[in-house]
């Protein structure tokens, strides 16, 4: 049975919205270390700015997260970007990906009628992190009325690609009331695989993209005859990513920056490059829109 929590915001989610975020790391670790994934968040307006007037002390939203850490920073749009939100993706760095998202409609929507007195603790822990509610407590905010709003989608490929493979995931978890949200999502991997001998040093790396990496390293693995050569293939590397046209995107990325390094014979082997360089790479084109 999902519990029930609430926590402190600046106002309304929006549409789209953001996920559920925190001012630091620690304060999402508290929250992952209570919550389990399908939880339900209430974010509740505090009671002085920066949130409007008519959002102080009401309850404004409704959170059912998963376990998938997010960073603000990739909901951005780098081109088109707005201080504001700027600010706000700075000041609140980390958060939870969420399930689904709803706006509390409900006039009579003021926390502290709601739930009645709670004690100064509670209070104070929910100004940074998720507080959990008995069910005879939450029970009233429970029956406010809410409608669906939008998830906001990452902007940076490396976003749209957690979010991917976590949605995924997720679809089987929650027939039935989430069934329209979240459907058949076919999840597309860049990988490389390292070709290695029999001291395990790294020879080579075949740069690649699949909705299986598993079934690739097995084709490249079949016709080795590891017990002759002492050659075999793993998997050092698959990156989820957004859509098929997102992960050929960054393979093609990825081997025209090792360009020089490409086999003749195979121009998705490269010879030179450590594994490290590699992820390097990857990490810095997975951070572009």
């Amino acid at each position: 049975m999902s519990k029930i929590f609430f926590t402190y915001v600046w106002g309304p989610p929006g549409d789209p919205c953001w996920p559920l975020t925190f001012a630091s790391k620690g304060a999402r670790t508290l929250a992952k270390r209570a919550l389990t994934e399908g939880d339900y968040v209430f974010t509740v307006g505090t009671k002085g700015e920066p949130t409007l007037p008519n959002y102080q002390g009401r309850v404004s939203g409704l959170y059912q997260v998963s376990s998938l850490d997010v960073n603000t920073i990739d909901y951005i749009d780098q081109v088109e970007v707005k201080a504001i939100t700027e600010r706000l993706a700075t000041k609140f760095p980390y958060a939870l990906h969420p399930i689904a998202v709803w706006e509390i409609t409900s006039q009579g929507n003021v926390f502290s009628r709601l739930v009645g007195p709670l004690t100064s603790a509670h209070h104070l822990r929910a100004q940074s992190t998720v507080v959990k509610l008995d069910p005879e407590t939450s029970a009233p905010l429970m029956a406010l009325e809410r409608r669906p709003v939008t998830l906001a989608e990452p902007k940076t490929l490396l976003g749209r690609g957690l979010v991917a493979q976590k949605n995924s995931k997720l679809a089987p978890k929650h027939e039935g009331e989430f069934s329209g949200r979240f459907g058949d999502h076919s999840v597309w991997f860049v990988y490389a695989l390292a070709l290695k001998d029999q001291r395990g040093r790294d020879l080579a790396f075949k740069i690649g993209y699949a909705n299986d990496p598993a079934l690739r390293l097995a084709a490249y693995q079949a016709p080795m005859a590891a017990e002759v050569t002492g050659l075999t293939w793993d998997l050092a590397m698959k990156q989820p990513t957004g859509s098929e046209d997102e992960a050929r995107r960054i393979e093609q990325a990825l081997l025209a920056h090792f360009a020089k390094h490409k086999l003749a014979s195979n121009g998705e082997i490269i010879k030179g490059p450590t594994q490290s360089e590699i992820m390097s790479t990857m990490a810095i084109i997975l951070r572009r829109n």
